[in-house]
């Protein structure tokens, strides 16, 4: 009977159902029937199942059967079943490109999680909807959805799913022109996946790293990033046969060499994602490699090639429903229309450019359709307006400048420094005075105990009469001494208070600073790049605090590797700032620089340092810099080229030290006006010799059985002593050999050696 019952009642809505639903696929037709509730459960579970596996091969049939699913857990009001089948069809859309149809599926799946208070699939909606907004360019939608998506997994404490959306956060943020926040995101995301042991968690969060050095114009590093993250997705491609990866992967290094200045290479890789995006009928890849090839050959200017390349872009990503680089392709396109001198038309491509980057708040575009329009007012003899873009373009250039540090980030980390200082104190003297008063409280008890005693005493052998009395007396002095007890344990309870709160300021400074490490040595060279350039080499590293002021630095450039150890200004903190500023101002000066000498190099890091820092000659303030010694090798002939600023270098040779002198003046303002440039000095390397750079910290500690200092004398002898042994007992003797001089005694600095055998 309850069969027949159900079977009519599905006729019936079926009916109801046909009746709104004109546009019903005749195949959906005969997938809706369903005899039980038992049987309609069966048919759904195995509809989805279906829609999954079609996902990406067959996206009508993946709709078709997820469409149906929902429909029949709909009329059993299977709500959980109505949740998952929505999901399912909202990216099936997404990945048809259908972004507002993905919308609509993305938020029913989300109201029906709410009304079933399931927190894990509220989360997955919101990240799905975070994905398409962003795919749509409405990039604030989608940072709401992914903060709201970050809320619920961390209360979760789903770790997966927390590095998803930090992922997430960190590309939108990229997009923002925050790239220091974005690479944080990125790294503690990457982080999560290693410990997951998630290979394609891994690969993503490598190749998003490798955008943000790429912004920063650290491109090697970029492709170190990128090519860790290619190598992971052909792993995933062989395996899956999915190669979305390698497709993103090929397209980031088209990026970057069009960056560089490779245009061969550029078009190369651009051409072979364009090849693979056609292969797999991807229409959105498709525009977007229209679109970079474009841009690619508006550099080499062939404004030919660009304009019908930008042109089909633009066309395709209209046809799909894609706002995304419409701002960029606009702006190369109006460029295009004036080198033409069709000022009318380009004047409408630059405006729409700017709209659509203001629209999304894409920071670089709306600073580069400034420059444009600016350009394209003086060509329109409009003087006025010409100014205006250009003072806009100019602000905006100054706040993106993602290689300066911010006066305000510098002086936010000296007073967290300075309130790690006041907490410390603070609570010593919080201790200090808790004890003071429970001795003064104890000293008062036993006196008052000690006369109670003598009076208890007094009142007996007097008289017994007088016992009522005392009796009363006896009971005031107890109220008085509980009183007294309820004050030390309530004075107990604050200082306890206020030492679990300072511990609590304690941690979460040092949890700060520890991070900071984390993302310090990011970006010092890694250690697989400096195998394959030094081969036998080892650097010994021993910060005073957490982070470090001393830095080490590697690059490889037309054959020739460049070497340096830098001593910056102070420790922890303020020195770790000053070597970040230091990594990226050797990274801009080599790789701008066609032809590169040590001296001149540090010469510019120099003027860099000085400019960036705001330094005068004889006005009082920052005389903040760097010590430095930075070898040329040339590896065909090991001829070496040196120089150094306060810091030498020892070349040690059968038992011999051989030491470059550095000059005597830094890296930064110095004490006179010093018209005068770096040396250059050179040395003929042989094969074996062991080269050393090295910071002052190791010298200068003191030690010993008298507390003196190591000083120079007895690191040469150290050096000729280990010369001949591998590189990991030369580290391990340097270790060794310091830990026995020091003993006891405070580090006084940060400690750094790097050894190299050619």
């Amino acid at each position: 009977m309850r069969k027949i019952f159900i079977t009519i009642l599905v006729a019936l809505n079926f009916g109801n159902l046909m009746a709104d639903e004109s546009a019903q696929d005749p195949l959906q037709d005969s997938l809706i029937i369903f005899t039980s509730e038992n049987d309609a459960i069966d048919k759904i579970n195995k509809y989805l199942e279906i829609s999954e596996l079609n996902r990406t091969k067959d996206i009508r049939t993946s709709i078709i059967y997820a469409e149906s699913a929902a429909i029949i857990a709909q009329k059993i009001e299977n709500h959980e079943l109505q949740q998952k089948s929505e999901f399912i069809i909202g990216f099936a859309y997404y990945n048809k490109n259908d972004f507002e149809k993905a919308l609509l599926h993305f938020n029913k799946s989300l109201t029906l999680s709410k009304n079933l208070y399931d927190k894990r699939n509220q989360a997955l909606s919101l990240n799905r909807l975070g994905n398409t907004f962003q795919l749509m360019g409405e990039y604030d939608q989608a940072l709401y959805q992914y903060d709201q998506a970050i809320i619920i997994n961390k209360a979760l404490q789903d770790k997966q799913e927390i590095a998803r959306t930090l992922t997430n956060l960190g590309s939108v943020y990229r997009l923002f022109g925050n790239y220091e926040l974005a690479i944080n995101q990125h790294l503690e995301a990457l982080g999560i996946y290693e410990g997951l042991q998630n290979d394609e968690g891994i690969a993503w969060s490598a190749l998003n790293i490798g955008r943000l050095f790429k912004m920063m114009k650290n491109y090697q590093k970029s492709i170190e990033y990128v090519n860790q993250s290619l190598g992971i997705y052909k792993k995933i491609e062989e395996l899956e046969n999915v190669s979305t990866g390698v497709t993103l992967c090929l397209k980031e290094k088209g990026s970057i060499y069009y960056e560089m200045g490779n245009l061969d290479k550029a078009i190369k890789f651009n051409e072979e994602v364009l090849s693979i995006n056609r292969e797999t009928g991807n229409s959105l890849g498709i525009a977007n490699s229209l679109s970079s090839l474009g841009k690619v050959y508006f550099n080499s200017k062939n404004y030919a090639k660009a304009s019908d390349y930008l042109t089909k872009a633009i066309s395709l990503k209209d046809s799909v429903n894609d706002n995304t680089e419409k701002a960029s392709i606009l702006r190369y396109l109006g460029r295009i229309n004036m080198s033409e001198g069709k000022l009318t038309k380009a004047e409408v491509n630059l405006k729409k450019s700017l709209g659509y980057a203001l629209e999304q708040n894409l920071k670089e575009d709306v600073k580069e359709s400034y420059l444009s329009l600016s350009q394209l007012s003086e060509k329109l003899k409009k003087p006025d307006k010409a100014f205006g873009y250009f003072k806009e373009y100019t602000k905006l250039k100054e706040r993106l400048n993602s290689q300066k540090i911010n006066e305000l980030e510098l002086q936010y980390e000296f007073d967290k420094k300075q309130r790690l200082v006041e907490f410390e104190q603070q609570r010593r003297n919080v201790e200090q005075k808790a004890r003071l008063q429970k001795q003064k409280i104890f000293t008062w008890v036993f006196v008052g105990g000690f006369l109670f005693m003598i009076v208890i005493a007094y009142l007996i052998f007097k008289s017994y009469q007088r016992k009522k009395n005392t009796n009363e007396i006896l009971r005031k002095q107890k109220d008085e001494i509980e009183e007294q007890k309820d004050e030390i344990e309530a004075q107990r309870d604050f200082v306890t208070k206020q030492r679990d709160k300072i511990s609590h300021q304690n941690t979460i400074i040092t949890d700060s600073i520890e991070y900071a490490k984390r993302i310090q040595t990011a970006l010092f060279p890694q250690e697989k790049f400096m195998n394959r350039v030094l081969n036998e080499h080892f650097v010994f590293m021993r910060p005073k605090n957490i982070v470090s002021g001393d830095f080490y630095w590697l690059a490889e450039k037309d054959n020739k590797i460049v070497v340096t150890v830098s001593d910056c200004t102070g420790h922890g903190v303020p020195g770790a700032f000053m070597s970040m500023l230091g990594i990226a101002f050797l990274n801009e000066i080599v790789n701008k620089t066609q032809k590169i000498a040590p001296n001149e190099i540090l010469d510019q890091l120099r003027q860099n340092i000085i400019e960036s820092l705001h330094q005068e000659y004889g006005v009082r303030g920052s005389k903040d810099g760097m010590d430095m010694a930075l070898c040329i090798i040339d590896k065909d002939n090991l001829q070496m080229q040196y120089s150094g600023a306060y810091n030498s270098v020892y070349i040690a040779r059968n038992g011999e030290i051989h030491e470059l002198k550095a000059d005597k003046m830094p890296i930064g303002i110095h004490a006179v006006n010093l018209d005068k440039g770096f040396e250059s000095k050179e040395f003929k390397l042989q094969k074996n010799d062991m080269l050393y750079l090295f910071s002052d910290g190791y010298v200068d500690q003191f030690g010993g059985k008298d507390g003196f200092k190591f000083k120079q004398k007895l690191f040469r002898e150290l050096l000729i002593k280990i010369e001949k042994r591998p590189l990991e007992k030369q580290k391990y003797e340097i270790e060794k050999t310091m830990e026995e001089w020091q003993g006891d005694q405070s580090q006084l600095d940060d400690m750094m050696i790097m050894g190299i055998r050619m």
